[in-house]
């Protein structure tokens, strides 16, 4: 069935999400420690087939009716959900998972279409409409949204992907909660525990 996951400490300011999941394999996954803000619309699905010869959906809103399973007795459930999906799946489809990684902060009035993937740490502005990938710790803006500028230095970007803090403990948190508000210190510090803790990885090419 279809699938809505958020992650530890992830916001969702609207009290009513328009997350849009209707085909059983349509998914929404959301990491840790992201926020997204009030009207903001997440898509897993519904695609229209451009190739179809009508464009309205007419199994789902025509040739359905004449394929009614009463939905009021218990015993036929399944049989209703069955019937439902093969008229919903000849006139849409889904492009696969969309995904909004750890650490990611989607603006006011964004729209994250269907099969795309959020990298870690990145930026939606307010009213963008994201129809393709998005790199990690990029800051993307417009319609559709476009990278504007990177939030750090290449090198620092890639610390942050090996570091991971959004893995980390409540404990380590809280050891580091000064450093999070100074990237020149966060990272070389962060290197320095995980190294120290034998968690560095010596093949990375970050010092």
């Amino acid at each position: 069935m279809a699938s809505i996951i958020v992650g530890k400490d992830s916001v969702v300011m609207d009290p009513h999400p328009f997350f849009t999941t209707h085909l059983p394999d349509e998914v929404i996954l959301i990491g840790k420690f992201s926020g997204l803000a009030e009207d903001v619309k997440v898509f897993a699905g519904f695609e229209h087939y451009a190739k179809n010869v009508a464009g309205f959906p007419l199994n789902i809103l025509y040739f359905s009716k004449f394929d009614q399973v009463a939905i009021d007795d218990p015993d036929n459930a399944s049989e209703f959900m069955e019937r439902a999906t093969r008229h919903i799946k000849k006139d849409v489809y889904a492009k696969g998972p969309t995904i909004i990684g750890n650490d990611v902060l989607v603006m006011y009035h964004a729209t994250i279409l269907s099969g795309v993937k959020i990298g870690d740490g990145a930026f939606i502005g307010a009213g963008s409409v994201v129809a393709k990938d998005v790199p990690p710790y990029a800051i993307v803006a417009g319609n559709p949204a476009r990278v504007i500028k990177y939030r750090f230095s290449e090198e620092q970007i890639k610390a942050l992907l090996l570091i991971r803090w959004w893995d980390w403990t409540d404990e380590e948190m809280k050891e580091f909660e000064e450093y999070f508000y100074d990237i020149d210190v966060f990272v070389p510090k962060a290197l320095e525990k995980m190294k120290k803790e034998g968690r560095l990885p010596q093949n990375k090419g970050v010092v």
